[in-house]
């Protein structure tokens, strides 16, 4: 019998196919399918058939593979014909472009970054589809980047993000077992940023502002999009004249080395929100993959340093698109959030750790649908805690123009618009587990999966409206060959918000141990059992560091809904940006005495789960007016200090989920009641 769970705990995800998405979940990823995800390409040139991931003369850096590293999963998710056939021909010329000596993608552009993305897309479509040509495609990248890194060192990018090839490659290796894939990762990490000593030692606690001058940084960046504007009107004057692309000289290693170590660049890619999303999990892997210990440690450093300084109410950290602090009204960018998620699958994948699946739900059910209106037909390119106004106005953002909180197709930068599509489809390989000894349900979400539980496979079924409700209904469907029963653990989360739960197995209720964050049901489990975990839920208020207080139900962030005009600032309807100008008051504070009052509604999640105006949860309590707390910088100023008001004085009012909000307050000053 499982008595402790050791240190890392590894689950293995769910392989992409096995997993069928139920409920609320499975129409978000239809919505998804029927929004941007599944028409981008028909209305954004960087996606279009001239992509230069499809041979065509057009954008051939990222935007093509982080389209595929969502669109490939959700159509096998789905199992939906039409977007596999919109995702196959991006996989036929990605595999048909490799070259006898390995290398592949389009030859002007020999950027190690895009191929780290490129290589995730084809281990999701071989473990969809089991095609024989994606292994050896893969094997004969790698010995050529086994050969060329030497004198064609990682840069860039690709220096800041190196963990992120580490993963198809151990996915190789767990196939092969070819031992010159440990020696390619040994050269990677070298070559990479040392996330590891960074995370042990944070050294970004203010503002990037106190290290990166934004006058200057700004001035670099404008340079920067005046030569590559450049670059691309000479390539397509070259290809309108009918002459060859050529590919660009490539830097010595010593050049390269030269400029990886600039101070500015140091400060610049490890300021970038997204770059430190992504590199989280790097040393964990380091630690998982190449036996460090410590690597596990400054992971729980990185995370603590991150969140203590630049740490949001909605599970995200500051990123718009540096560092910049605690405060609701900074932002957090769209690809933070997504590439946050997926470093988090990964260390729960590595680990087990509990706390990194909370953290999943926290991101998924809050900040990732707020960042997108209903439909999933526009999304923004930086979201706010406080966001009282979506327009074209100045803010007080690091590095982000002033429409980057538009809801559009591609408002402010393109490389959202395109990685956008990852976040639902990559959270169901974490819903259903293995283990060693059976299976663990980290995350919930309804669905049903086949997992392996020692060496058995097995079919289990998930009803649940969570995280709108707190019942998690799992039924055995069936276990392999019939068997009769299967001795195995089953593991369930038990949240850390839970301040209790009851368990139910066969319609008898059950004591069972926990476990570092897990319930262990161990049994001779057979088809047709049916256990049921039940989560209270209760409202509680969390102080903030940054000022003020949020209040959670279960898994979810509260948020009061400010009724908004609709603005169309320019293309068609669906597929169109938009701002969101404020018609309501937003300026309220909320206390015990609010909570003590609460009214509790509950309804099924529609045919939009996180839709405004027809949310799964509403809370009817009092706020007080809070007319002190000032606007600035166009969003809502700090808020304000704690102040009494009279019982009198307080005003009902409707919060609903974050994620069901595109204009809100979440974090709202701390007010007590006081008797007239």
């Amino acid at each position: 019998m499982l008595k402790k769970l050791p240190k890392p705990f590894p689950l293995t995800p769910a392989p992409l196919g096995s997993v069928s998405p139920r409920g609320w979940f499975l129409r978000e990823l239809v919505v998804q399918k029927n929004g941007l995800t599944g028409h981008i390409d028909e209305i954004w040139e960087d996606l279009g058939q001239n992509s230069g991931w499809l041979g065509g003369t057009g954008e051939n850096w990222e935007r093509g593979p982080y389209y595929l590293d969502g669109l490939v999963p959700l159509a096998y998710l789905l199992d939906d014909d039409a977007l596999k056939q919109k995702a196959q021909p991006w996989i036929e010329w990605m595999l048909a472009s490799q070259r006898e000596d390995g290398f592949f993608g389009q030859a002007d552009n020999l950027d190690w970054w895009p191929r780290m993305v490129a290589l995730k897309v084809l281990t999701q479509y071989a473990e969809a589809t089991d095609d024989p040509r994606v292994v050896p495609f893969l094997d004969g990248y790698f010995r050529y980047q086994l050969q060329k890194l030497p004198a064609q060192p990682l840069s860039m990018w690709a220096a800041a993000r190196g963990q992120e090839q580490l993963l198809p490659m151990f996915w190789l290796y767990r196939k092969t077992g070819e031992p010159y894939l440990i020696e390619l990762a040994q050269i990677l990490r070298r070559q990479s940023y040392d996330w590891g000593g960074f995370f042990t030692h944070f050294p970004y606690e203010k503002t990037t502002h106190a290290y990166l001058n934004r006058p200057l940084f700004m001035a670099a960046k404008r340079v920067t999009l005046i030569q590559d504007w450049t670059a691309k009107r000479i390539k397509k004057a070259r290809i309108k004249q009918g002459k060859p692309s050529t590919p660009p000289k490539p830097k010595t290693a010593e050049e390269i080395e030269a400029s990886n170590a600039s101070p500015f660049l140091q400060a610049f890619h490890k300021t970038h929100g997204v770059n430190l999303a992504m590199a989280l999990k790097m040393p964990a892997l380091d630690a998982f993959f190449g036996g460090d210990a410590s690597g596990f440690a400054a992971v729980t450093a990185g995370f603590d340093a991150i969140e203590r300084y630049h740490g949001l109410a909605n599970g995200l950290f500051s990123g718009d698109e540096h560092l910049n602090g605690r405060s609701p009204a900074v932002g957090a960018e769209l690809c933070l959030a997504a590439e946050l998620l997926f470093s988090l699958e990964a260390l729960l994948s590595a680990t087990g750790e509990a706390s990194y699946a909370e953290r999943i739900e926290e991101i998924a059910y809050n900040a990732w649908p707020a960042t997108f209106t209903p439909d999933l037909c526009a999304h923004q390119y930086v979201q706010q805690v406080n966001q009282i106004e979506v327009s074209r106005k100045k803010r007080g953002w690091y590095d982000a123009y002033a429409e980057a909180n538009l809801f559009g197709l591609a408002p402010n930068f393109g490389c959202c618009a395109a990685n956008m599509h990852q976040g639902w489809p990559k959270i169901a390989g974490v819903l259903m587990m293995q283990h060693a000894d059976g299976i663990a349900l980290p995350v919930y979400a309804p669905c049903a999966a086949t997992v392996d539980a020692r060496g058995t496979r097995v079919r289990l079924s998930e009803e649940t409206n969570y995280p709108f409700a707190g019942d998690i209904h799992l039924r055995i469907d069936a276990i392999e060959n019939e068997s009769q029963s299967l001795d195995f653990a089953l593991l369930l989360r038990l949240p850390s918000w839970a301040e209790t739960y009851s368990l139910s197995y066969n319609g008898t209720q059950t004591e069972v141990e926990t476990i570092n964050g897990y319930l262990l049901l161990q049994k001779a489990f057979s088809a047709g059992d049916q256990i049921t975990l039940s989560l209270p839920l209760k409202l509680r208020l969390v102080p903030e560091a940054s000022g003020g207080t949020t209040i959670h139900y279960g898994a979810l962030l509260l948020a009061l809904p400010i009724a908004a005009e609709k603005r169309i600032v320019r293309g068609t309807p669906p597929f169109a940006d938009y701002e969101f100008l404020p018609r309501a008051e937003w300026r309220f504070g909320i206390g015990a005495w609010s909570l003590a009052n609460a009214v509790i509604t509950h309804v099924d999640p529609g045919e939009l789960p996180f839709d405004t105006d027809h949310s799964p949860l509403s809370v009817r309590l009092p706020l007080a007016p809070a007319p002190q707390w000032k606007r600035r910088q166009n969003s809502a100023g700090p808020v304000p200090e704690p102040f009494a008001a009279p019982r009198s004085e307080f005003i009902p009012q409707t919060l609903i989920p974050y994620g069901c909000t595109q204009l809100r307050v979440a974090q709202f000053p701390i007010v007590t009641s006081k008797e007239e």
